[in-house]
């Protein structure tokens, strides 16, 4: 409880942007969980690019920092109070009147996904103060250890960027920064900050996914993504490792699911782009697959509309989507001039080099025979599990399939084709990085790939008759 307070001002800057974005929105239900789940991984992008500009720009933070990010946060409490109070447009709807109505919640299940939430968390605090407290090898060797640097390097903080420990030296910073942030505020490096911090993300995932599908599909149908994503182990044990994949992943779904309650709601599109800007920049923020991804919700979601010709409308998204992005974008924009080093992949590979890996019949093979092994068996073919309850259950509503999923779903297509040709032109061998890397690019869009197939899955129904009586005899 002690390092609680270096958690406070993230929590209240990310919820309170939601807030001011939605002010009639009450605060309950599956809103309220995304405004905390989606709340505190904003604060923790914010802050951890805020953080990095004074210590690159002014100087190692001291009070004076944290005095002007704590008056942040208190004038963005006090604006979100005034535009729930006095600002908010009454013909503005909540959420759930965009939606279908919520089915009555089938206790059971809310029992098993509260039960799976327990071990969970158990389960994550045994393996990370126990077994892993420093997190696994790239955690210790990249992001705690660049953080480390920041911290106790004083002037020669810079210096973290110019060691050839590993690679990766032009990877983003908004973990290596969030950690950097709290351990500057407590004055000292424990160990929890950066398992708290990979937690927060870990299970603001399960609190991000739930709300989404319960805003979109009602409760039960989310209760069944949460416990999906439960059962999905590889996916947590990331997590405890305390990598920068699962925060991508985080933002991935953050920005789809905004880009889809904008085309369920189309009148709420102006506070719903912003608010994606925000969470793609700080996809890119994240890793340099964040900057892949942000180039492509561009395509998909901007260059890929104007086809229809609504050119207005799609260039005013544009610029809203633009606003959120630029803050924490011209921070990485920053960065990447001015510290970080030439990606030692990309560097090392010549144009001939490139011709050849590119025309390479055997690299095609290899790579596409262990991506299809790899996806099929992810998690003990947890993939298996989902095709028999398609099976079962069916599409809901097929004719709204296409409209739901066409974008998302050729935009992780797209993502997943740019990852495969990057094992394609990698300049050594690919098997050796295929074995290192290719778990953690599924898990980069696992949790998109779940809430796309809850979201368009046939979900429980129950008379709420029957739930009543149920709740009751309980």
């Amino acid at each position: 409880m002690v390092h609680l307070p270096a958690f406070i001002s993230p929590f209240i800057i990310g919820s309170s942007i939601i807030v001011i974005l939605f002010p009639t929105f009450r605060l309950r239900g599956g809103w309220l969980v995304l405004t905390i789940g989606l709340g505190v991984g904003l604060g923790l992008g914010i802050t951890s690019a805020t953080i990095f500009l004074w210590l690159a720009l002014i100087g190692t933070p001291d009070s004076y920092y944290f005095a002007a990010e704590l008056s942040l946060a208190v004038m963005l409490v006090f604006f979100a109070f005034y535009r729930t109070q006095y600002s908010a447009d009454p013909s503005q709807k909540e959420p759930g009147f965009c939606f279908e109505t919520n089915p009555a919640t089938i206790i059971w299940l809310r029992n098993i996904f509260l039960f799976l939430l327990l071990i969970s968390v158990g389960s994550f605090l045994l393996k990370t103060f126990l077994q892993d407290p420093h997190g696994k090898w790239d955690a210790v060797d990249t992001w705690n250890f660049r953080a480390r640097w920041l911290f106790r390097g004083g002037a020669d903080w810079s210096y973290a960027f110019s060691l050839r420990a590993r690679d990766g030296l032009d990877y983003p910073l908004l973990i290596t920064a969030s950690v950097f942030r709290m351990w500057q505020i407590l004055g000292k490096d424990p160990i929890v900050i950066p398992i708290f911090i990979a937690g927060s993300f870990t299970f603001g995932s399960v609190l991000l996914l739930f709300s989404s599908i319960a805003l979109l599909r009602g409760r039960n149908q989310g209760y069944l993504a949460a416990i999906l994503l439960f059962l999905s182990t590889q996916y947590l044990n990331i997590g405890t490792y305390q990598y920068a994949d699962v925060p991508l992943a985080f933002f991935i779904l953050a920005t789809v699911f905004l880009f889809s309650l904008k085309d369920r709601c189309p009148e709420l599109s102006s506070p719903l782009v912003f608010l994606a800007g925000v969470t793609v920049s700080c996809a890119a923020w994240t890793k340099n697959e964040g900057q892949l991804f942000l180039a492509l919700v561009i395509l998909i979601y901007f260059v890929g509309r104007l086809r229809k010709k609504e050119w207005a409308k799609t260039l005013k998204e544009f610029i809203g989507f633009t606003l959120g992005l630029a803050p924490v974008l011209g921070t990485l924009v920053y960065f990447k001039l001015n510290f970080a080093l030439e990606n030692a992949h990309i560097g090392a590979n010549s144009l001939k080099q490139l011709g050849t890996c590119l025309f390479d019949i055997d690299r095609y093979i290899l790579v596409g025979k262990t991506f299809m092994v790899k996806f099929l068996t992810f998690n003990d073919g947890i993939v298996w599990l989902m095709a028999g309850y398609l099976f079962l259950a069916g599409l809901d509503r097929p004719d709204l399939i296409k409209k739901r999923a066409s974008s998302p779903v050729f935009l992780l297509l797209l993502m997943t084709c740019s990852y495969f040709f990057v094992y394609i032109i990698y300049p050594g061998n690919p098997r050796d990085l295929l074995s290192a890397s290719l778990r953690r690019i599924i898990i980069q869009l696992w949790l998109t790939w779940v809430f796309l197939f809850f979201y368009c899955v046939k979900g429980p129904e129950k008379n709420a008759s029957i739930s009543t009586d149920a709740t009751r005899s309980s």
